[in-house]
């Protein structure tokens, strides 16, 4: 997902150095702008809390029942994230 907002960001000449920086932007350009539902912003806000704390913190473990309801919803966005590109381009 990190990887399908930040190239969403560089197809709008926003370059970033950091997660937190990559978070930010997009909440910027895209979520508070309405370009992009609010719900995928939750769902990024929630994944890179996950990147935090899978980074950080010693003891932080992923389960099965957690991640398959992601699943679905983090595909429906990448293809929104693609499609934002492809009509950019």
């Amino acid at each position: 997902m990190f990887y399908a907002v930040n190239a969403l960001l560089v197809n709008n000449e926003i370059i970033v150095k950091s997660h937190s920086s990559t978070k930010g932007e997009f909440s910027r350009l895209f979520i508070k702008t309405g370009k992009i539902d609010k719900k995928y912003g939750r769902l990024y806000n929630e994944l890179h809390d996950w990147i935090q704390k899978g980074d950080y913190e010693n003891i932080f473990d992923y389960d099965e029942a957690s991640v398959v309801p992601l699943i679905l919803p983090v595909e429906e966005m990448i293809d929104l994230i693609n499609k934002e590109i492809n009509n950019a381009l």
